[in-house]
C-alpha cells in the first residue's frame, strides 16, 4: 500500500511539475551535455521552460558541514512514511543551482569536479527496507557532498531509496567519465562508456534517443542535421556539435554556442557551463543574459570560514560575481519560496495535505535540525588508551559551530594536530591530519554503543586499533 501511495504521489508530482511548475502550458525541455577533447572538458546545462522566468539561486555549499537527510514525503506530506535516517558530514564543497531550498539542487558541481543534473522523465525508483531514504534533490546534494568520481556516485546510489518526482540524471566527473541514470521497474539503469556514444541527456530515455538518432546523417540515416531546425532532436544536434568542435576554439564560448543551438522555445531560462579542469562556473538567465562567472579556486570551502553563500541568479550585470555572494538564511529562502508561490499554483505545494505555508516552512528550515546540539552525537572529547598502555592516550576533540564541524587530535606525546579532512556517513567517520614531519595519518572510525571504534593508518601501514570513549 505504501508503494502504491508513493507512486500515486509521484505521478501527481510529475503531472504538476511538468504541466504547471515548469511551463504552465508546455512540457519542460532541459538539456545537459559533456564536451571533452584532449585536455579540455566542460559540462553544460539548459533549463528551458517556455519563458515564464523560472527563478533560481546559486549556492556555494561548504565542506565539513553536518547534514540530516529528509525525504520529499517528510517535507510535503501530512502523513509521513519512512522518514530519512541518513546523516553525514560533507567531504566536498560544491556550487549548485536551486529553487526549492538549501541542499535541494536542480544540479551542480563539487570542488573535485563531480557533476550531476536532472531532467524530467518517468521514473520508478527502487524501494527497500535496507535502503536509506532521501528526496531526489537531497540525494543529488548527498552525492555532491561525498563523491569525487562517477564510480563512487553509482556505488552510493545503490544504497539510496530516492523519494520524489520523475527525473533521470546525467552524472560526470573531472576525468571525463559520464553516465545517464534512469530508474525503470524499480531498478537503476545505467548508460555509460560504449553504451553512451553521445555524451548528453534530455527529456527522453537514452535508448529511445538512440533509436531515433539512426535516421539522421551523423548516425548513418538520410535526414540532415540542421542546427537551426527545432524539429531535429537535441540529442542528434549535440552529437554533431561535439564531433565538430575544434579544440583551438575557446571551449566555454563553444559551450554556450552549443546551449544556444540545442535550446527549446526561444531563449533558455538558465544556461550554465562548468569547467571542472580550471574550476570555473559560468551562467546566464533569460531575464539577464549577460554571462556571470566565478572561480572555485577563489572560494574558501571550509565550513569554519563561514556559512553557505548564495545569490539570486538574475544578477543584472555580467562578469565576476563572487564578491556579491552573501550568507544563506532560512528567512531569505522563505521569501524566495513565497515568490515561487506566485508563479506556481498552491495546489502543487498542498498535494500532500499540508498548507502552502507549512511546506514553505519545511523547505526553508529542514537543514536547521543539524545545528541542534542534541543531534550532533559525534561532538565532544573522545579519549582512549591504545592496546599497549605504555604508549599513553590519544584524544580527538570534535567541535561544532552551528552545523560546521572541525577538530584536533592530541597524540600520546602531547602534540596537537589540526584535523584536515573530517567527513562522515551515518556512524562511519573518517579524518586525516599531518604529523610534524608531514606524514599523513588517517583514522577510520565507527560510532557504536557510545564509543568510537577506530583503526589508524599512515600512508603506507596499519598503525593499530583503538576504542575512544566520550569524556563529559
Amino acid at each position: 500500500m505504501m508503494k502504491n501511495s508513493y507512486r500515486k504521489f509521484t505521478m501527481i508530482g510529475i503531472l504538476i511539475v511538468s504541466l504547471t511548475l515548469l511551463s504552465l502550458v508546455k512540457a519542460s525541455a532541459c538539456s545537459t551535455f559533456m564536451l571533452h577533447k584532449g585536455d579540455k572538458l566542460i559540462f553544460g546545462h539548459n533549463l528551458n521552460e517556455g519563458d515564464i522566468g523560472v527563478p533560481g539561486i546559486v549556492f556555494i555549499n561548504k565542506r565539513g558541514v553536518f547534514k540530516m537527510g529528509r525525504s520529499l514525503n517528510e517535507m510535503m506530506n501530512k502523513e509521513v512514511t519512512k522518514p530519512s535516517k541518513l546523516s553525514w558530514i560533507s567531504r566536498y564543497g560544491s556550487v549548485t543551482f536551486n529553487n526549492f531550498g538549501k541542499d535541494l539542487p536542480d544540479g551542480g558541481m563539487n570542488e573535485a569536479g563531480f557533476y550531476i543534473w536532472e531532467m524530467n522523465e518517468d521514473a520508478d525508483y527502487p524501494i527497500g527496507d535496507s535502503l536509506q531514504r532521501l528526496s531526489q534533490m537531497g540525494w543529488m546534494q548527498f552525492l555532491l557532498d561525498n563523491c569525487s568520481t562517477l564510480d563512487e556516485a553509482i556505488k552510493m546510489t545503490e544504497k539510496i531509496e530516492i523519494d520524489g518526482w520523475g527525473w533521470h540524471y546525467f552524472l560526470a566527473d573531472a576525468s571525463g567519465n559520464c553516465a545517464a541514470l534512469a530508474f525503470v521497474d524499480g531498478k537503476m539503469k545505467i548508460n555509460r562508456d560504449k553504451n553512451m556514444p553521445v555524451k548528453g541527456l534530455f527529456n527522453t530515455s537514452y535508448n529511445r534517443e538512440m533509436e531515433v538518432a539512426k535516421y539522421y546523417e551523423n548516425f548513418g540515416g538520410q535526414y540532415k542535421v540542421e542546427l537551426d531546425n527545432p524539429n531535429v532532436p537535441r540529442f542528434v544536434k549535440t552529437d554533431f556539435l561535439i564531433k565538430t568542435y575544434d579544440p583551438s576554439e575557446n571551449i566555454v564560448d563553444y559551450g554556450f554556442y552549443m546551449l544556444d543551438k540545442i535550446k527549446v522555445f526561444d531563449v533558455a531560462e538558465w544556461s550554465i557551463v562548468f569547467d571542472p579542469i580550471k574550476k570555473q562556473v559560468y551562467f546566464r538567465t533569460r531575464i539577464n543574459p549577460a554571462i556571470k562567472h566565478f572561480s572555485l579556486n577563489d572560494v574558501d570551502f571550509s565550513a569554519k570560514a563561514g556559512p553557505c553563500l548564495i545569490h539570486n541568479m538574475d544578477i543584472e550585470k555580467g562578469g565576476e560575481v563572487l564578491a556579491l555572494m552573501h550568507p544563506y538564511t532560512a528567512k531569505e529562502m522563505s521569501e524566495f519560496l513565497n515568490y515561487m508561490g506566485t508563479l506556481i499554483p498552491h495546489s502543487f505545494f498542498e498535494m500532500g495535505g499540508l498548507s502552502f505555508e507549512q511546506v514553505v516552512d519545511n523547505f526553508s528550515n529542514h537543514s536547521l535540525r543539524a545545528s541542534l546540539a542534541e543531534n550532533q552525537f559525534f561532538k565532544g572529547h573522545w579519549e582512549t588508551h591504545p592496546e599497549d598502555p605504555k604508549e599513553g592516550a590519544l584524544i580527538i576533540n570534535i567541535e561544532t559551530e552551528q552545523d560546521a564541524v572541525f577538530g584536533q587530535v592530541t597524540s600520546s606525546d602531547g602534540s596537537i594536530y589540526k584535523i584536515d579532512h573530517l567527513y562522515m556517513i551515518n556512524q562511519n567517520m573518517y579524518l586525516t591530519f599531518l604529523t610534524k614531519k608531514g606524514k599523513m595519518i588517517e583514522l577510520q572510525g565507527v560510532f557504536e554503543s557510545g564509543n568510537l571504534n577506530a583503526k589508524v593508518y599512515d600512508s603506507e601501514n596499519f598503525q593499530g586499533s583503538f576504542v575512544f570513549n566520550k569524556k563529559e
